[in-house]
């Protein structure tokens, strides 16, 4: 399975804020009377009683509204229990009327609005992330590899207790049909890396994959194929690698039978911080031309990054485990090995001549 690096630009939008203001002014009419009677009632003690501070009539005011029962600061004359009792009545007033409006906004459905407004914030602010259609048990197991990784990812679901599994995991959910459009831009489609589609069939697969090809034609898409046939139509519907789970479980029993030995490293490697990176360097001439030098030797990658270059691949063939003398050509592939930190050291002594970076997340995809 290849993981492609897009970058995406998040575009504004100013409509959240408009939202969240609309949102507070149903609650400006109780909060605003709350405020003036707590006002007036401290300034209405301080009036009628002299000897009370303004910290003895704020807390009058409060205890008196609220009806604790913690008694005078001092004894009350005449004009103070008047005020007493108008505040009672007033606070009265007030929470009948912030009932009314709680009730109000309960029966319209506004606090689930607000809770679907404060997730749609919460998955607006992500970018750059990886959105996986389908938490079944190959969802999972997807999502359980990826999550090694420092990546953002989203699950999408029908079933709402997968969705909330897959949160409870610690990552992003979303409910619903992954095959239409406001879903999938619910779940920022346009700002993702890649999208994985591992749904139950693969007539719901393709319906996916046609939709997001349509919403971003520039995200990487890998969806999973029960057959040759479902294979050859999610390709046509714009998949970018095509994903079966009997090919692939039969190239593993078969490379187990055969090289035993070498498919256990791959195991291993895959629990570590390293990982194999293809890098397509491009065919632009002058791009190729700022290169420090065209061998491995002139260009030290290896030393001054860390990496260890497996192979170059190129239109002449594969050179495995090149050495110094190895020279680059435009168009060439470089297979490289090293972490995270190493590869991105590669990649910036590479520089403009590295036209497109795969990450080799399956050990399988070298022998294509």
């Amino acid at each position: 399975m290849l993981l492609r690096r897009w970058r995406h630009t998040p575009t504004a939008n100013c409509s959240p804020r408009k939202r969240r203001l609309k949102q507070a002014q149903v609650w400006q009419i109780p909060l605003s009377t709350l405020t003036i009677l707590v006002l007036a009632g401290a300034a209405a003690y301080r009036l009628a009683e002299p000897s009370y501070s303004w910290s003895d009539a704020f807390w009058m005011t409060i205890i008196t509204l609220t009806t604790v029962g913690y008694g005078e600061v001092h004894p009350l004359s005449g004009g103070g229990r008047l005020v007493t009792v108008l505040l009672l009545l007033g606070g009265v007033f007030t929470v009948q009327l912030v009932i009314q409006r709680f009730l109000q906004l309960s029966n319209t459905g506004y606090f689930q609005r607000l809770r679907l407004h404060r997730e749609q914030a919460m998955l607006d602010a992500i970018c750059d992330h990886v959105i996986i259609c389908g938490y079944g048990r190959m969802g999972r197991e997807v999502v359980s590899c990826m999550a090694r990784e420092d990546v953002p990812l989203l699950v999408i679901d029908q079933q709402a207790p997968r969705t909330a599994l897959a949160i409870e995991h610690g990552f992003y959910g979303v409910t619903g049909d992954a095959s239409l459009d406001e879903v999938l831009r619910k779940a920022g489609v346009e700002r993702a890396r890649s999208l994985v589609a591992v749904l139950g069939t693969d007539a719901d697969n393709v319906y996916v994959v046609l939709s997001a090809k349509a919403l971003a034609p520039r995200v990487q898409i890998i969806a999973r194929a029960e057959s040759q046939e479902a294979a050859s139509k999610l390709r046509r519907a714009g998949a970018n690698d095509v994903v079966s789970p009997f090919v692939a479980g039969g190239r593993v029993l078969a490379s187990k039978a055969l090289y035993p030995a070498a498919v256990s490293f791959m195991e291993v490697l895959a629990g570590t911080k390293y990982q194999i990176e293809r890098i397509q360097l491009t065919t632009s001439q002058e791009e190729f031309s700022r290169l420090p030098g065209r061998s491995l030797a002139e260009i030290q990658l290896g030393a001054r990054s860390g990496v260890l270059v497996l192979a170059i691949g190129s239109s002449r063939g594969v050179q495995v485990n090149p050495g110094g003398q190895a020279v680059l050509q435009p168009g060439d592939q470089l297979i490289l090995l090293g972490s995270a930190r190493q590869r991105r050291a590669a990649e910036a002594l590479l520089g403009l001549a590295a036209a497109r970076v795969d990450v080799l997340a399956d050990p399988m995809d070298l022998q294509e």
